[in-house]
């Protein structure tokens, strides 16, 4: 999902649960997640090449950095990690099969209908996410040449499955499923803080 998205979404979903600083820093990890360097060899930050066991195992991994830094007083790095494991959830439903298997369920659901932690659809067989079939996939990410290259990638690639911006089919549904799942695993975090770590993750001062 394109930045300006993952930004719109994690405001939408938090900015109701955050202080603007600790917002913000959460906002930064999260699209950091999509800096260079994590384009290869980091699959599972973005659930690419179907790694979903990876992907999965990498989030609740971050959950528990929440919980450790928090229990230690380290808000900010709490924070950072919130925002990578919003970047990941987020990038489930606009990198994979997973909208278009729940819409086959529900043909005539509209987007804020859809469930984005359905167990069954999670762990169903035909769950799959785009493959990156590189070096020719790596042109796609240039605008002016990426019309000229998806034709020539085949149709289970990133460059075709991704839902990355209002373009793309069912984008509304992978806007609306991050962000309830965005929503969820911050009420994830926080059901385990005891009332002083929840105000410190809030951003909220305590005296």
């Amino acid at each position: 999902m394109k930045a300006q998205y993952h930004r719109e979404i994690t405001i939408q979903a938090l900015s109701h649960s955050f202080g603007p600083a600790a917002l913000q820093t959460i906002i930064a990890a999260n699209l950091g997640q999509d800096a260079l360097r994590y384009q290869f060899g980091h699959d599972h930050f973005h659930f690419d090449n179907n790694s979903f066991a990876a992907g999965n195992a990498y989030i609740q991994k971050l959950r528990q950095t929440v919980w450790d830094a928090l229990e230690r007083n380290e808000a900010r790095l709490a924070h950072e990690n919130f925002g990578r494991l919003t970047h990941t959830v987020q990038d489930l439903y606009a990198h994979s099969n997973y909208i278009s298997l729940w819409r086959q369920h529900n043909p005539a659901a509209a987007p804020q209908e859809i469930d984005p932690i359905i167990p069954w659809l999670l762990q169903n067989p035909l769950l799959q996410s785009g493959k990156l079939y590189y070096p020719l996939e790596a042109l796609s990410f240039i605008p002016f040449l990426k019309p000229f290259v998806v034709p020539l990638l085949p149709r289970d690639s990133h460059a075709w499955m991704n839902i990355d911006e209002p373009a793309c089919q069912n984008f509304e549904f992978a806007f609306a499923a991050a962000l309830k799942r965005s929503v969820s695993e911050y009420f994830a975090i926080i059901e385990k803080l005891p009332p002083r770590q929840k105000a410190l993750f809030a951003g909220i001062n305590m005296t």
